[in-house]
């Protein structure tokens, strides 16, 4: 019996469709909210949680935004406690861009609120089948982070 080929068409239909299944649980359930955060904002944070420290442009460029609306999103994740800016002190023009404890804690909490909607729905799975979908997350992260990351431009040639 041959078995059909997995196109990738079919494998990027499934996992838009159970990322806006996610999506839809995680805004419209009681369980998870990413209050007081905007999703930008909250990309931000993700963001400053792999570069902290980075300067107020560097972030601009990352989130391919301008300076301007890098500095906006800031002023209002600032103003909740979740980041702070501080001149550069090898460059005093620079303004660096770190999340504070109370951000980072707010990561974990929302980490957290994810996990306990997801783990019900992974426990029903059978074995094979989380298995496999750890297998294929794992490559997905991998691939999505060697995409994102600064030399996977160089690396392909462009």
């Amino acid at each position: 019996m041959t078995r059909s080929p997995v196109l990738p068409t079919h494998v990027a239909e499934a996992a838009s469709r159970a990322l806006e299944l996610m999506e839809e649980r995680w805004a419209n359930g009681s369980e998870v909210s990413i209050a007081p955060l905007s999703p930008s904002q909250l990309r931000v944070l993700y963001t400053l949680e792999d570069h902290d420290g980075t300067s107020l442009r560097t972030l601009a460029r990352t989130l391919s935004i301008t300076s301007a609306a890098t500095s906006q999103l800031c002023d209002r994740i600032e103003a909740v406690g979740f980041l702070e800016r501080a001149a550069n002190p090898r460059n005093g023009r620079e303004v660096q861009v770190q999340l504070t404890d109370p951000g980072r804690a707010y990561l974990e909490r929302l980490r957290s609120e994810r996990r306990g909607v997801l783990m019900p729905i992974i426990e029903s799975l059978p074995s094979r089948d989380r298995t496999a979908l750890l297998h294929g997350l794992s490559a997905a992260t991998a691939a999505t982070a060697a995409e994102a990351s600064p030399s996977a431009g160089t690396a392909r040639g462009a």
